[in-house]
């Protein structure tokens, strides 16, 4: 039997009074793994996959798997191509057990396991197990998957059907939020809150992390062809999401809306029409992110430097 620890999740600046921030121990952030990923086998739960895959991103598998697996989700489509250049995020909870073994639902089944790894999880009285996760991935963002029915990507945060639509995306670069998934147990604790602000924190702090800033000579000839150009380089902080139906609201809450408007209320993105997949109903939503303008890559900004 297990029970979560109290005091097993905190924000990513907290830290003990008197102590040393350790913001870290709950939450980790995964950078692009890229090479690291290549003998990733889709047709493999995380737990047979060899071990040159990073345990940390096992952990946020191990996760995806279980709550997509419920939503009706084939295994081969848990992986995909955007994996290896996407940002990660994994939530860690301290369980109680009488035992150093995770829960059976991701204790790890194979030999893989260093003692590292299991001197990071367990201790004489918890286990650290991954209990939630989500993805970002940075642009650029290639055309819809979907050509044909058959060739259709079978997961729900997949990109939208582009048949009879006239909906387009923006030129501009943007981010994408994706995979968010938490264990059922564990649905009731603020993770999902957690982890998009960790995401969505990061990218505001991060910009040129997110998306590889332009030459100066193209940032010139973009100044030379105008705004609209020179906004098409740049990430400017625009988000979206491909949400449930049914959670649109809590996205919402965090600032998301179908239609994107900018500071004087003028139509930047409308909205799109909503599409099924594995027959859940999903929507398109969008958020720009207060990016300081200190941060913001500018021709100007590279002239006075």
């Amino acid at each position: 039997m297990t029970s979560v620890l109290k005091g097993g999740f905190g924000s990513p600046n907290s830290a003990p009074l008197g102590g040393p921030n350790l913001g870290t121990e709950f939450v980790n952030t995964i950078c692009p793994l890229k090479g690291a990923l290549d003998g990733y086998d889709n047709s493999l739960p995380c737990s047979r996959q060899t071990i040159s895959v990073p345990a940390k991103f096992r952990d946020a598998m191990a996760v995806r798997e279980v709550v997509f697996g419920e939503q009706g989700v084939p295994l081969e489509a848990e992986f995909d191509e955007d994996d290896a250049r996407s940002w990660h995020w994994v939530a860690y909870a301290s369980v109680a057990t009488h035992s150093t073994s995770p829960p059976k639902v991701l204790r790890r089944a194979d030999s893989a396991n260093t003692p590292a790894d299991d001197a990071r999880r367990a201790s004489a009285t918890a286990t650290r197990v991954p209990v939630a996760t989500i993805r970002l991935i940075p642009p650029p963002h290639g055309p819809n998957k979907y050509v044909q029915h058959h060739e259709t990507d079978k997961h729900p945060d997949a990109d939208p059907p582009t048949h009879d639509q006239e909906h387009k995306q923006p030129a501009e670069p943007y981010i994408k939020l994706g995979r968010l998934a938490v264990l059922a147990p564990y649905r009731s604790l603020g993770l999902a809150k957690l982890l998009i602000n960790a995401a969505l924190d990061y990218a505001t702090a991060n910009p040129d992390l997110i998306y590889r800033p332009p030459s100066p000579t193209a940032l010139e000839m973009a100044q030379i062809l105008g705004h609209q150009k020179e906004r098409e380089i740049t990430w400017q902080g625009l988000v979206m999401i491909h949400a449930q139906a049914n959670l649109q609201s809590m996205w919402e809450k965090h600032g998301f809306h179908e239609q994107l408007r900018n500071e004087d209320g003028h139509v930047e993105i409308d909205a799109e029409p909503h599409w099924f997949e594995e027959g859940i109903e999903h929507v398109g939503m969008w958020k720009r992110l207060p990016i300081e303008k200190r941060k913001r890559l500018s021709l100007s900004s590279l002239e006075s430097a």
